[in-house]
């Protein structure tokens, strides 16, 4: 009798699980949203409007807009029914629907309105999921300090000193004196003139407040791929249609250094101005500014293969149990 229970039981979670899994399919491929601003800067007392595209809505369904400072938590501003109906949490704002847009008016922007903003919506049957908007950012400026400024981009191509010393070589590239801060970084390798995709599992990131905002991304790669392949390297300025940057990673073009500088000196880049300028600079790794983030990226790397071990290691446990349990039924 009890092995009959058991049975039933096991089969009615297996059902269970079967219909989450079809729910969960089903609201992946119809029900989305996308935020498409990643970041937007506007004087104070000027308008501002956020958007969020959604597919799909449900009649009985709402987008919700949400307000997140720096370091606080979130605060809703108001939802928006399917028919456009908006139930408002923040007098200082109103709805936009248009289509398949559910987006948001700031009438008047102050300083307490910068921070990020996201929209969100309730997916799914039974077991709800709030799904979230990548988010756009505000940045709220005084009056004529609104204009983008392209980074200063730098690559630093692996030390010399470092080629018979380690089987992994690193490749980096700085974006510095940007306005406003966002930026996003893209690797890729050319083989025989054809550009793909670098892993992002190679790639570790890292951004530094002082004495000037620079965010640091790093390539680390085999010594062989480093010594024969050609990278290059890609910034996107968020917020900037002309500040998308490119370098390319070349060995055999590196420029040699102008003058001899101490150990300790930063390498010589030009200085940031309104047209966008790059800098590739191969040689001893007293040149990069910064050469604990190669110890932390590999931490950082370790720390992935360590916890992919462990999701591994439970899974084949669980598996192993399973089939004790079977074995001790029969």
């Amino acid at each position: 009798m009890n092995h009959i229970s058991s049975h039933i039981t096991k089969r009615m979670m297996l059902i269970n699980l079967c219909t989450f899994v079809l729910i969960m399919i089903h609201g992946v491929e119809s029900l989305s949203l996308k935020q498409s601003q990643k970041v937007l800067v506007k004087q104070k007392g000027k308008s501002v409007s956020f958007k969020c595209e959604v597919t799909d809505l449900g009649s009985g369904n709402f987008v919700h807009w949400y307000h997140k400072k720096d370091g606080e938590t979130f605060k809703r501003l108001l939802y928006i029914s399917h028919s456009g109906i908006a139930t408002s949490e923040a007098n200082e704002f109103v709805s936009e629907k248009n289509g398949n847009s559910y987006g948001i008016k700031l009438k008047t922007t102050t300083d307490g309105h910068a921070g990020m903003y996201y929209c969100a919506i309730w997916d799914g049957m039974g077991n709800l999921i709030k799904r979230f908007g990548s988010g756009t950012r505000l940045v709220v400026t005084d009056q004529g300090k609104d204009k983008p400024k392209p980074p200063t981009l730098t690559g630093y191509l692996p030390s010399k000193k470092d080629e018979g010393k380690s089987a992994k070589q690193t490749l980096v590239c700085h974006a510095s004196g940007m306005f406003p801060e966002l930026v996003k970084f893209e690797w890729k390798i050319n083989n025989a003139g054809t550009l793909t995709d670098v892993s992002d599992g190679d790639v570790v990131e890292q951004k530094n407040e002082s004495p000037v905002v620079t965010v640091t991304s790093m390539l680390i790669v085999d010594k062989n791929k480093a010594q024969n392949d050609n990278y290059q390297c890609t910034v996107i300025h968020e917020g900037n249609p002309d500040g998308t940057q490119t370098l390319e990673m070349k060995k055999e073009k590196s420029k040699p250094s102008m003058e001899p500088k101490a150990a300790d000196q930063d390498p010589v880049t030009c200085p940031p101005t309104e047209v966008p300028t790059t800098d590739q600079i191969s040689g001893d790794s007293e040149q990069i500014p910064s050469m604990f983030l190669f110890v932390y990226a590999y931490g950082v790397l370790l720390m992935k293969n360590g916890l992919f071990f462990c999701v591994v290691s439970i899974f084949l446990l669980k598996r192993k149990a399973e089939r004790k349990d079977k074995s001790s039924e029969t």
